[in-house]
């Protein structure tokens, strides 16, 4: 009877052999350096495991031997060539589900990555073609870009971050875990803005506008950017003015008010921090507590400081006053008319009747009397 299982059974002998086979080999290897020296051995084979190593290490801080812990264990671990360098990281990340809060943009985070441990002030973007959009918090549940200053990382490599190391948080304590996804010295990350005008001199559809560059410099980088109103009526920027420092000449859909405000939608770059601190909780006596960068909210907290409020951010309620525009009549050329259909015709309406004229009911005698005067005419 075929066996359908018979090739378990082939690896399974093969596995068996292979092992005598090394077996045997360890045992005659042992037999032939049990007489030599200890040195011969550690050239020929190497460290074998459980034997003690005595590691010398240059340019160590004085207080890792005063502040030393036996009863901590240290983990030895190698560098690879390059990754003593500094860089920008972009890092795909997401805030940890059981952690309370939303992370902000430039709050200092600590990053637990490979061998490493560093604080850094990132920034969160979002991919938008064909920029990364900056977010000034982190998605609920999402992912987003992470931008921040650190060592030389290999992309795809995992990692957590955590806002505070202490001991004394009694909330869950990992913020948010990612991956690296790229390194470069540069990240184009954009922040939008937007810029407001006022037309001081209006012709047509041709407007002035100023308030809303500061010099001529600024006005000829923005050169053919498109503008709006509040009214919704679309516009373009033409030209500089010389008499007014950062005025220009725009053109518009249609005729604007001195009383619209313009609007600009534009973007502007945001570079991340060179912020690189690493943790170095075994060069003080309290390990447990090792104390960074804080955050606003923390400082703020200790020192029972207010958030400043800016007046001009509070929301209040506007009023505009209502502004009519009469457009012109339609006006539509002969040639144009005389090829349009009869259905696409424009109809002619009679007026409406004049509603301060009073009809006059006549009686049947006066109505005769006027009849006869008509016809004798």
């Amino acid at each position: 009877e075929y066996d359908k299982n018979r090739w378990f059974k082939d690896d399974d002998e093969h596995y068996k052999q292979t092992k005598q086979l090394l077996s045997e080999q360890e045992r005659i290897n042992k037999e032939l350096l049990s007489a030599d020296d200890i040195k011969l051995k550690t050239k020929l084979q190497g460290f074998s495991p459980g034997t003690y190593v005595r590691i010398v290490m240059d340019e160590v801080p004085y207080e890792m031997m005063n502040y030393f812990d036996p009863y901590r264990p240290i983990i030895v671990g190698s560098l690879l060539p390059g990754e003593d360098m500094l860089g920008f990281i972009q890092a795909r990340i997401k805030k940890h589900r059981w952690h309370q809060k939303i992370l902000k943009t430039n709050d200092p985070l600590v990053f637990s990555i490979g061998w490493r441990r560093f604080q850094s002030m990132p920034i969160y973007s979002i991919s938008s073609a064909p920029r990364n959009r900056m977010l000034k918090y982190t998605p609920e549940f999402l992912h987003c870009n992470a931008t921040f200053y650190g060592p030389v990382t290999p992309p795809l490599t995992g990692f957590v971050a955590v806002q505070n190391v202490t001991q004394t948080q009694n909330s869950f304590r990992i913020s948010a875990t990612g991956v690296v996804l790229e390194l470069n010295q540069k990240f184009d990350i954009a922040k939008k803005l937007k810029l407001i005008g006022y037309p001081y001199k209006v012709m047509k559809n041709t407007a002035f506008i100023k308030g809303m560059f500061s010099s001529r410099l600024e006005v000829a980088k923005y050169t053919g950017a498109a503008l709006r109103t509040v009214s919704g009526i679309r516009g373009q920027i033409k030209k500089p003015i010389k008499e007014i420092p950062g005025a220009f000449r725009a053109t518009f859909e249609d005729k604007i008010f001195e009383s619209d405000i313009v609007f600009l939608r534009a973007w502007y770059s945001v570079t991340p921090k060179k912020y690189y601190n690493p943790v170095c909780s075994l060069l003080q006596q309290d390990k447990a507590n090792w104390q960074g960068m804080k955050t606003v909210y923390q400082i703020r907290k200790e020192k029972n400081l207010r958030i400043p409020i800016n007046p001009d951010s509070q929301y209040t309620p506007i009023e505009r006053p209502e502004v009519r525009r009469n457009p012109p009549p339609l006006r539509i050329p002969k040639t144009l008319l005389a090829k349009l259909p009869y259905g696409s015709l424009p109809k002619r309406l009679t007026k409406p009747p004049d509603p301060t004229i009073v009809p006059v009911v006549r009686e049947p005698l006066q109505k005769e009397r006027d009849d006869l005067i008509h016809e004798l005419k």
